[in-house]
């Protein structure tokens, strides 16, 4: 056998063998029934750009190229080895089409039949709900997602459930009210469901054809391995020297505002089972490709405190894309959910080609700037958060309430008996260069009668710990302040417990 003039050797041969008959190099999408195969040179498009100068679909729009304004929301399902998922929005801007393979896009071009608009463009029409148009493409794709969904789950529509599904989209020139009275407006008897629409078992057979093949993306400037398993991507060795992506929220933003491209990629997008979140009796076990949305609904029963903050989180269209491991690996010190995770006590599983281990969440965290314990050939696959009988309370401030990051966060995690704490940690976010434990309050704390003198007392041990800097969101002293308030809130919420449990024995 000769290659470029060059004989190739039998193990050559193997390995040649092996890539043609586990590899292809190109994704495969689908966008408005319509079937892409995307080559190598493509591949780091961002879908919105690809949308607009590679098949003219102009109706997707970027402006702020963050993930912010919801002007490029499209609405996205994925397959998941036997069907597709359900049909949720995303930015466009900041996600990229190496990371959509087995996906189908519907963009605001494909909401319209031959028999007329989607009922939400028509509400939108009646209701007056487009000034300058430039936002309506994004607001229309999330009122359209939010029509499937009442449709799906046999719903009403209200005011605040139309306001949750345009978390994501800002509109600086109609204001919001036609927009809301459109959506609730829609005529929901006349949607009809995507899947009715679209032809799913064509895309399912196309899709399936491709179970358990890997994904090897190679051009002049970049090199993207999207593995189909677990086993497939530690024996290839592609982890070491490359970029680690899963939903790959924040790298799309890096990328757009030209803060680097990695010219190596290895994204999990096509692993199934990082997808899964498995509830049992111990814990959750949560995939290192779930994304935010699955993680805030698999948390609403036993992490109420945790699903509740994961609603302010962020838009639809991140949560529906970003994933709680990236959130956690990503090491922000303000990063929102780390504070809960530590005093969850949850578990980080590192795996590599040799071996697995387990790192509390606590220790995974080495003290300076987005310094973590992984090692160059190691990934993190899941995290575990047990169930107990821990209490939580956990506490953001921002400049908005939604969709804002933290200027300082603080999360608790307590058992209270004969009112006092046998179990109490403490973490605060936004004041160092990372996360940081308090643990001389929680040695403190256990075990002794809560009384404001204690409490006071304890505020000033945070104080001496904590090493806030002075930024855009917020000076030392402001943080410092909110921390010394944040603490002693806490500790009158748990004495009007306290209080209003003896009220009741002595009735």
């Amino acid at each position: 056998m000769v290659r470029s003039g060059i004989c190739v050797n039998a193990i050559e041969f193997l390995e040649l063998n092996w890539h043609n008959q586990w590899m292809r190099n190109s994704i495969i999408l689908y966008i408005n029934n319509e079937l892409h195969e995307i080559d190598a040179k493509n591949s780091m498009l961002s879908v919105a750009n690809y949308l607009r100068y590679k098949v003219n679909l102009t109706g997707t729009k970027i402006v702020c190229s963050e993930g912010d304004c919801g002007a490029c929301t499209v609405i996205l399902a994925r397959f998941n080895g036997d069907r597709l998922g359900s049909y949720q929005t995303i930015n466009s801007c900041i996600s990229f089409i190496y990371l959509l393979d087995k996906c189908h896009i519907i963009t605001v071009e494909g909401l319209s039949t031959n028999k007329g608009l989607h009922p939400v463009q028509a509400s939108m029409m009646k209701h007056h709900g487009a000034q300058c148009g430039f936002c309506t493409p994004g607001v229309v794709c999330s009122l359209a997602s939010m029509s499937e969904d009442v449709k799906k789950f046999k719903k009403t529509i209200t005011k605040k459930k139309v306001k949750n599904y345009l978390t994501g989209n800002l509109c600086r020139c109609t204001g919001y009210e036609p927009i809301i009275a459109a959506g609730e407006h829609t005529e929901i008897d006349k949607v009809v469901g995507f899947s009715d629409r679209y032809n799913h078992a064509q895309m399912i057979h196309k899709f399936k054809s491709l179970n358990n093949l890997d994904v090897n993306l190679v051009s002049d400037t970049h090199e993207v391995y999207i593995p189909s398993s677990y086993k497939n991507l530690f024996s290839q060795n592609m982890i070491a020297n490359t970029q680690i992506t899963a939903g790959a929220t924040d790298l799309g933003v890096m990328i757009n505002k030209g803060k680097g491209t990695p010219s190596k990629i290895t994204s999990l997008s096509g692993i199934i089972d990082a997808y899964k979140i498995l509830n049992n009796e111990s814990g959750l076990i949560i995939g290192a490709r779930a994304s935010l949305t699955d993680v805030e609904k698999s948390c609403k029963k036993d992490f109420s405190e945790f699903s509740y903050k994961l609603k302010i989180f962020a838009s639809p269209q991140i949560k529906n894309k970003g994933t709680l491991v990236g959130n956690l690996v990503n090491a922000s010190p303000v990063g929102d959910t780390i504070p809960f995770l530590i005093v969850a006590g949850a578990i980080v599983i590192i795996q590599n080609s040799q071996r697995s281990r387990r790192v509390p969440v606590a220790l995974f965290f080495k003290g300076g700037y987005k310094q973590i314990d992984l090692q160059q050939d190691e990934i993190v696959t899941h995290i575990i958060v047990p169930k107990n009988q821990l209490k939580f309370k956990l506490y953001k401030v921002s400049t908005r309430k939604d969709l804002d990051i933290s200027t300082v966060s603080m999360a608790i995690s307590y058992i209270l008996e004969n009112d006092k704490f046998s179990k109490f940690k403490i973490t605060f976010g936004g004041v160092g260069p990372t996360v940081m434990q308090i643990k001389s309050v929680e040695n403190e704390i256990i075990g002794k009668a809560l009384t404001p003198q204690l409490y006071k007392k304890l505020a000033k041990l945070i104080d001496a710990e904590i090493t806030p800097l002075s930024d855009l969101r917020g000076t030392e002293k402001y943080r410092r302040t909110l921390c010394h308030n944040l603490f002693l809130k806490f500790c009158d919420e748990v004495m009007a417990i306290i209080d209003r449990k003896k009220i009741e024995v002595s009735l």
